[in-house]
């Protein structure tokens, strides 16, 4: 549902065929979602040359990850756009009371728990606990209640697309299992390791001959890596300074250091949890 098949549809609805109708899809998927992000975050950052950028920065491919990110038939740049859409409105919604932007965040909880349940709960699982530590006011909770009614809303609705009209050979729902401590331990350090490099331009130079054109592409690519690790540091670093003094959630804390908050403690979280699931 999520894919960019829909896309694929209309550009041969249009009148394209094969390979050209895949590309004109693709690339009507990659302006929609790109149009959505940028919207959310402008609203968030609420300057539109700086969410422009944020915007493009996400949306340009450095390694093959990134590539079969944007590229892929799969759902994955959806869903990144969705978890945007969830996270974000709900900090608008819980700093000025936009009822309109918690309507957003739980429209997009319902399209992807719609798509795949399990999905959605590792967004939402660290997302809730974030949020309820870093606010704790009667609004935060309002907002992940309504969350938490949106996710049975959306599973609800992936039962019955799988019961009546997209039967799965495998449900990787159902198919996830809680695997050894060892094991987990393995698999973090695997897919911290893929996040790392494979994301990143080092890996399209590898084996590269050293003083040819790829040259910079590999060091760039190392530099983000170093950046990566650094932003997660400071999120970190922010998130703690916050559960040290609950008030500065309020007051000297922007909402970029609080997006970088989210961000780092999310990304840790939710490696954590994709780490305790079968792989497979």
């Amino acid at each position: 549902m999520l894919k960019i098949s829909p896309f694929i549809a209309l550009a041969n609805y249009i009148g394209f065929s094969g390979y050209k109708a895949y590309a004109i899809g693709g690339a009507i998927a990659i302006c929609v979602w790109f149009y959505i992000c940028n919207l959310i975050i402008s609203k968030y950052c609420g300057n539109k040359y700086f969410s422009l950028l944020l915007s493009t920065c996400l949306f340009i491919p450095l390694g093959m990850d990134d590539i079969d990110f944007l590229l892929g038939q799969e759902s994955h740049l959806s869903n990144v756009v969705l978890s945007i859409m969830i996270c974000l409105p709900v900090i608008i919604y819980i700093q000025e009371s936009k009822k309109s932007f918690l309507c957003i965040s739980s429209l997009a909880v319902i399209l992807m728990t719609a798509e795949q349940p399990i999905r959605t709960l590792i967004i939402i699982a660290p997302f809730i606990l974030f949020i309820l530590i870093i606010f704790r006011s009667k609004t935060s909770v309002v907002s992940m209640l309504s969350i938490a009614v949106s996710f049975v809303i959306g599973k609800m609705a992936n039962d019955y697309l799988l019961d009546r009209h997209f039967p799965l050979k495998v449900d990787y729902s159902q198919a996830s299992l809680l695997i050894s401590p060892d094991k987990a331990i393995d698999n973090l350090f695997i897919i911290l390791k893929s996040i790392l490099v494979y994301s990143s331009s080092s890996s399209l130079a590898v084996g590269s001959n050293a003083i040819g054109i790829l040259t910079p592409f590999y060091f760039m690519g190392l530099l983000y890596i170093l950046l990566f690790i650094a932003t997660i540091v400071y999120g970190l670093k922010i998130f703690l300074h916050i559960l040290i003094d609950g008030r500065k959630t309020k007051t000297s804390i922007c909402r970029l250091d609080l997006l970088c908050a989210l961000g780092a403690t999310g990304f840790v979280l939710g490696l954590l949890l994709i780490s305790c699931l079968n792989p497979e």
